[in-house]
Parts: structure tokens; C-alpha cells; sequence
């Protein structure tokens, strides 16, 4: 006579382990849920795995008690039941990047002429319109006339919202934790989560693509955005983060930058992240500034280049920081 019996865990490795343990192999996984606490404001996140087992034969000892009737089909596995290897937990993996894959699909509305998509559809017009021939030279001692065109002004970068949108924040040491969760809080609530050499008590880890992955299915069942705080450790260990940080396949990228140090030191590294993000085809969206009032000279991160969105826990009011802030 077959029996079923309720594992909860951190992980369905680890519900696999404990089944096997105390039921034996004849274990098989009916149904699984994860169950997710959302904290306060995206702080002290916490979520765990529950997993229905079935057992054909229960051993005398070590079981847990029978679960409740009725359970949330969530993560429910239909059809027969699975054994409690290695493919039943990549089922789950491949079902949480199919909806990471619907969700992001494309509209087929019209493309909007405000959207990136309009614009480089109006460039690649631009370049088949050519014509083949070169354009005519001006002839010698003709001036040119004077262009009335006004440069257009960079806006100012917004922390990206939306339920399942996955922004991550990089910084050097355990900078870029303070900015995740102001961002969290000026959301009215993110799932804050850390990746790379920063870990914070409460807040899950990313570990890669497959974990971003599950962090947005689950984001989007919350109606929650994503924000990583990834540590890049010290200077000299950003080349190592580079392949790490492209697999996380953010929607938007931030640099967290610390005005209070040297504006040639954080040039140097700053810019060699960019560029090793550019051969991974990974583009920097915006900067958020932290230190700015602890020094007299806030505007030097302005030489960085890269806009300003997020300054001392608030956001931007002008795209550099200048004598604005």
C-alpha cells in the first residue's frame, strides 16, 4: 500500500536527499511547491521548497506526518510520478526559463517611435537607403552653413520596476547593498537578493543563470522586481565577475560608485568592466553614487561617463552630479 508523506527543504536537492534517507530509493516526488516570505520591503526574503512524497513501503522509523488534504498545486508535477533525480529538478528549471521566455516575448503591436527597437529599425533604413555612389564633395572655398541643431540632453536614468525585471547593481566590497535596498524601498518593495562576493543575512543568493532565472518566475508570481546586489570584490577581481554578471542577462545594469575615492581609481576599473562587459555584449545603463555628501568634490564620478539615476539613497535630479547635489 503506497503512502504519501510532506519534505520541506531549502532546495529539491535537499527534500531528494532527506527522502532518500529516511524512505529509501522506492521514494518519488508527487507534487512540489515553493514557498516564498517576501519580508518587509524586500528585506529578510526567505523561500524553501515542499514536496510531496510517495512511499510504497514506509520504514519503521523516521517518518513525518501525513500532509494536509489540500495543498497549492504551484509547482504541482502532473502526469506520472517522478523519481527524485537530477532530471525531475531540470524539468523545473526548464519550465522556469520558458516562462522567463514568455514573458519577455515581444508584443506584436506596432514598435513604438519612442522605444530603442524604433530607432535602430530607423537606422538599419538609413543605411539599405544609401546610395551606392559617394556623396558629392563640396567644391574648394564654399563654407558650410552653420547647423542650428540643439543637442539633446541626457536624461536621467530610472531604476527599472515591473513584476519579473531583473536589475543588478555592481560594486566594489558591500557597496552596492545600500543602494538595492533603497531602491527596494522607493519601489514600496523588491526582491532584493546578492550575487558574486557579497552575501547578506536574509536576502537569497544568485548564483547563475538558472538561479536568476528561478528568481523571476517567482518574482513574477509575487508581482515583485528583481534587484541583485552583486559584489565584485576588490579592483583586481572584476575580470573574474565578467562572465558571471553576462549570464544574469540583467534588463538593466548599474555601477555603484563611491565619490569619497580617488576619481583615477575607480576610472581604471570602471572602465575595464565596461569594456569587458562590451565584449560579452553588455551595455552599463546607469550610475548610482554613494559618498557624494561626504565630499567636497562629488562631481569628479562625472568623469566616469556613464549617466547619473541614484545619488546618497535618493534618486538623481540631473543625469551628472555637477553642483546639483
Amino acid at each position: 500500500m503506497q503512502k504519501r508523506f510532506k519534505l520541506s527543504g531549502a532546495s529539491l536537492e535537499a527534500i531528494r536527499a532527506k527522502a532518500l534517507q529516511q524512505y529509501g530509493p522506492g521514494a518519488r516526488i508527487v507534487a512540489a511547491e515553493k514557498v516564498t516570505n517576501p519580508g518587509i520591503a524586500g528585506l529578510f526574503a526567505a523561500a524553501r521548497f515542499e514536496a510531496t512524497v510517495e512511499v510504497a513501503e514506509v520504514p519503521s522509523a523516521g517518518t513525518e506526518s501525513p500532509p494536509p488534504a489540500a495543498s497549492s498545486p504551484a509547482l504541482e508535477l502532473h502526469g506520472p510520478a517522478h523519481e527524485l533525480h537530477g532530471p525531475a529538478i531540470a524539468a523545473l528549471l526548464e519550465r522556469a526559463d520558458a516562462a522567463e521566455l514568455e514573458l519577455h516575448k515581444p508584443a506584436p503591436a506596432p514598435v513604438s517611435t519612442a522605444s530603442p527597437d524604433f530607432a535602430g529599425l530607423l537606422e538599419q533604413l538609413g543605411k539599405e537607403l544609401q546610395p551606392a555612389s559617394p556623396a558629392p564633395t563640396m567644391p574648394a572655398g564654399v563654407a558650410l552653413p552653420t547647423s542650428n541643431a540643439v543637442p539633446v540632453p541626457v536624461s536621467v536614468p530610472v531604476p527599472m520596476t515591473g513584476a519579473g525585471n531583473l536589475v543588478v547593481l555592481l560594486g566594489l566590497g558591500d557597496d552596492a547593498l545600500g543602494p538595492a535596498l533603497e531602491m527596494s524601498i522607493a519601489a514600496g518593495g523588491s526582491d532584493v537578493r546578492t550575487a558574486g562576493q557579497l552575501s547578506a543575512y536574509g536576502h537569497l543568493h544568485v548564483q547563475g543563470r538558472h538561479s536568476a532565472t528561478a528568481a523571476r518566475a517567482q518574482a513574477v508570481l509575487t508581482g515583485q522586481t528583481v534587484v541583485v546586489a552583486f559584489g565584485l570584490g576588490r579592483p583586481r577581481d572584476v575580470p573574474a565577475a565578467v562572465a558571471h554578471i553576462a549570464s544574469l542577462a540583467a534588463d538593466q545594469l548599474w555601477i555603484v560608485a563611491d565619490a569619497r575615492r580617488k576619481a583615477e581609481d575607480s576610472k581604471i576599473w570602471v572602465q575595464a568592466l565596461q569594456d569587458m562587459l562590451a565584449g560579452e555584449s553588455v551595455a552599463v545603463d546607469a550610475l548610482a553614487v554613494i559618498g557624494a555628501s561626504e565630499t567636497s568634490t562629488p562631481e569628479t564620478v562625472d568623469t566616469l561617463g556613464i549617466p547619473v539615476g541614484w545619488v546618497d539613497g535618493n534618486p538623481a535630479t540631473a543625469p551628472a552630479i555637477g553642483k546639483v547635489h
